[in-house]
């Protein structure tokens, strides 16, 4: 799929549960680490897209469907304190 937006490498502070699920962590999240992701947002091959986070291990990976890249890329924001500039595409 086309990528049209992508942050290679990203630090973010997450806690993993026992099931291997995991969230975003606030500072001082028992067994929080900072961990290090790739984000991208690719076409879904439809009508939207998909932002997708993968950690640079392989061990962690999710991904949200849009509508529209502008969607995708505020919830980036909203989650991930990720702005606009800072996409590459």
């Amino acid at each position: 799929m086309p990528i049209h937006a992508l942050i290679p490498s990203r630090t973010l502070l997450i806690a993993v549960d026992p099931d291997g699920s995991w969230s975003l962590a606030d500072d001082g999240t028992p067994g929080s680490a900072d961990v290090d992701f790739r984000l991208e947002i690719t076409d879904d091959g439809g009508s939207g897209c998909l932002l997708v986070c993968a950690s640079l291990d392989g061990q962690l990976a999710a991904d949200h469907w849009f509508a529209t890249l502008g969607e995708a890329q505020a919830f980036a924001a909203d989650a991930f304190g990720v702005e606009v500039p800072e996409w590459g595409g």
